[in-house]
């Protein structure tokens, strides 16, 4: 990333972190002006709402000349495949030329230019192996998935989009999930990650992107490791059928048992991890993989009808979150263990987030409203009002 990028959002951090502070009553009036002043942020950032649709808008118009300028010069394979990579590196410019910018680096614009910038030059990648050199097969497939891990990676580096750093962690897994004993696989290279990640999430000399970039990359991990341990998975061949040249194998007895015990322990495993390191990446991940758990469990032991498993699952949960409550309230100063149910900072970002969809849901044309009678034609002529004009007519 830029350094001008890495300061702005720093800066634009410590804000939002002031911002939160605040609200929760932390500091005063004085130290949050204080605060914003010391940390001057000349970017301007729209709303989560404006940004979403700024990244399609620019990713219809991208789409739209590059349809335009394929349809009227009809280029063949040769052509075809210059002409995307001229579109990939002019949306590369665009995005640098966004990216210095603080009126245009957080609108939206900058995402969308690099996100076609890359799935253009994959695109014509993938064009230039399988016809020009007209290698087939496996191969070409291989070659593009390596490429896709490499080019996402060094765009989350660049631009620090967390996005693009889970493309590249979905297309390495996906590329390993291809090689012999890939289950293996997926288990080692997932630790790996996690164990590089972690100590990551709060190392200072980062970019706040590339820490969430991070936190991504964790969770890619652990989802890999569970997806490989997972016993649904292992019965169902969800990683073999991706394998080059190898035919599905029954599982064995001992391998079916291994991945039962880790279904049910590696969820308990990350709650705990998350509960002692007061990570809510990790914990977030932990109930997604409890749930998981527990629906796996339900496949393999018929308790109950599943709508019952689902009803008491929700309402051992609510009951679970109204003891949490109410036992920090009763704490002494209303903590318990590092716990509190006093916010002192709360991320308005994921708030905004959560509120694009219903919003974008609601830009759709509406049903027309039948004219009301007061609408309707009366006769007995109008009344005049332009130009001064008054009286019948």
């Amino acid at each position: 990333m830029r350094r001008e990028s890495i300061t702005w959002e720093r800066a634009a951090e410590v804000r939002g972190a002031a911002d939160g502070w605040r609200r929760a009553g932390a500091i005063d009036a004085a130290t949050h002006d204080a605060i914003r002043r010391a940390y001057p942020d000349p970017c301007v950032t729209p709303s989560a709402v404006w940004r979403v649709l700024t990244v399609v808008m620019v990713t219809i118009v991208v789409l739209c000349v590059f349809g335009a300028l394929a349809v009227t010069t009809r280029p063949r394979e040769v052509g075809f495949t210059v002409l995307l990579w001229l579109f990939a590196a002019a949306c590369g410019v665009a995005t640098e030329y966004m990216e210095a910018s603080p009126r245009l680096a957080r609108r939206g614009a900058a995402g969308a230019a690099s996100s076609c910038s890359i799935v253009l030059f994959l695109a014509g990648l993938g064009l230039f192996l399988h016809e020009v050199v007209a290698i087939r097969g496996d191969a070409v497939l291989d070659a593009l998935l390596l490429a896709s891990v490499l080019t996402w990676a060094a765009g989350a580096w660049r631009w620090g989009s967390p996005l693009f750093a889970g493309f590249s962690a979905a297309s390495l897994f996906v590329l390993l999930a291809r090689l012999p004993f890939g289950r293996v696989v997926w288990v080692i290279v997932g630790s790996a990650l996690v164990g590089l990640a972690t100590p990551r999430l709060d190392d200072g000399a980062l970019a706040p992107s590339h820490r969430r970039a991070a936190a991504v990359v964790l969770v890619a991990g652990i989802a890999a490791i569970y997806v490989a341990l997972n016993v649904y998975s292992l019965e169902q061949g969800a990683l073999e059928s991706l394998r080059r040249f190898t035919p599905q194998r029954a599982p064995s007895t001992a391998a079916f048992a291994v991945a039962a015990v880790a279904t049910a322990v590696l969820p308990i495993v990350i709650l705990v991890w998350a509960w002692r390191s007061r990570r809510t990446v990790l914990l977030g991940a932990g109930i997604v993989l409890l749930a998981l758990s527990l629906g796996t469990l339900r496949y393999y032991v018929h308790v109950a009808p599943l709508w019952a498993v689902l009803t008491a699952s929700g309402a051992a949960l609510i009951s679970l979150a109204l003891a949490v409550e109410r036992a920090l309230r009763r704490a002494p100063g209303g903590e318990r263990a590092g716990f509190t149910l006093d916010p002192l900072y709360s991320d308005e970002r994921q708030r905004q987030l959560l509120q694009v969809v219903p919003v974008v849901g609601t830009l759709t044309p509406g049903p027309v409203a039948p004219a009301s009678a007061e609408t309707g034609f009366a006769p007995g002529g109008g009344k005049s009002g332009g130009g001064g004009a008054s009286g019948q007519f």
